[in-house]
């Protein structure tokens, strides 16, 4: 059961990290002004650290 658990876990965290990705691409087409609000540093860090938890095939249990 803990395994199922995290297989729904990590794809809520991915599908979060899509939508937020392709928010931000749309926002750069849409927009002229690139500006620099901490966004990509976030989900650069947010989707390294995904990869890392779905690679080491480890429970982490963060929440």
């Amino acid at each position: 059961m803990g395994r199922l658990r995290q297989f729904f876990r990590l794809s809520a965290l991915r599908d979060d990290l899509e939508t937020r990705l392709l928010a931000r691409e749309y926002r750069a087409l849409l927009l002229d002004d690139h500006f620099e609000d901490g966004t990509d540093r976030e989900l650069q860090s947010r989707c390294a650290d995904l990869c890392s938890e779905i690679s080491s095939r480890h429970y982490r249990h963060r929440y």
